[in-house]
């Protein structure tokens, strides 16, 4: 991560992140295998998306990724300091940290997973089967989804939009919207898992494999295995995914907090 809550049960799965490349330059276009047929969701259990040792930009720009390459494993890189001052490097930064508190969560959190999801670079698709694209790497079956779920929630939104259409979607801080409504769910199923008060980093498996796996690895132990918790996952499955063998939950959080940078510890909700 990509990469749920109240859409269609059951939840989404979303493809993780594509990384993109430095905006002070032209970005030659990547290639990147998608299996055909991915879910409309966010982030795939099974199908990551990656860029294989393509440092993923701080500031923005467009990159387009093509159908054959090779998967690779988790987006971003480590960040040193937080997520937000990625995120505010781009254009459409401010927009889509204002938009996310429209709807009561934290900017913060939203840099997080725009890092993680893409080095808060907007990337687009071109793969066969597959509408994964955007800065927070999104369907258009969960976008469409999540859009019409947030302007239900706040109808104010609408007007300071340029596009709520699906075309929306190509906008950074549009596409903003409805990965921050898939935030703002991952945190509420969190909470009613007992997780009180949910973060970046104790979100960021629900972003990345679901619902399920998602609340599975917020409560498990640092000591349990990777494995363990995606049990349905093949190790070429999990390899795809940025997941070596014998790597523990703990490993994983940790190296996931560590391309979040401060961000990891930010709480998903504002109230």
């Amino acid at each position: 991560m990509p990469m749920r809550p109240r859409y269609a049960r059951p939840r989404r799965w979303r493809a993780l992140s594509l990384l993109g490349g430095l905006a002070a330059t032209p970005v030659l276009a990547q290639t990147v295998n998608v299996p055909n047929g991915l879910p409309q969701t966010p982030i795939a259990v099974y199908q990551e998306l990656g860029m294989g040792g393509w440092t993923p930009a701080t500031v923005g720009g467009t990159t387009t990724v093509g159908t054959t390459g090779t998967p690779a494993s988790s987006g971003g890189t480590t960040t040193s300091g937080s997520s937000l001052s990625v995120m505010n490097s781009q254009s459409w930064g401010y927009a889509a940290g204002q938009n996310a508190s429209a709807l009561g969560v934290n900017p913060d959190a939203l840099a997080a997973t725009c890092v993680m999801e893409s080095g808060c670079t907007n990337v687009t698709t071109t793969a066969s089967g597959s509408t994964i694209t955007g800065a927070f790497q999104m369907s258009n079956g969960t976008y469409t989804q999540a859009m019409q779920e947030a302007l239900a929630s706040n109808p104010t939104l609408a007007a300071s939009l340029g596009d709520t259409s699906l075309s929306g979607q190509t906008d950074p801080a549009t596409q903003a919207v409805a990965a921050a409504q898939y935030l703002k769910d991952a945190a509420t199923t969190l909470q009613s898992s007992g997780i009180s008060e949910p973060t970046a980093l104790d979100a960021r498996g629900y972003y990345n494999f679901g619902p399920k796996a998602g609340v599975q690895l917020a409560q498990s132990s640092d000591d349990t295995s990777m494995a363990a918790v995606l049990s349905n996952m093949s190790p070429a499955q999990l390899a795809n995914n940025g997941i070596t063998s014998g790597e523990t939950v703990g490993e994983w959080k940790a190296s996931v907090a560590a391309k979040m940078g401060s961000s990891a510890n930010s709480p998903i909700l504002t109230s």
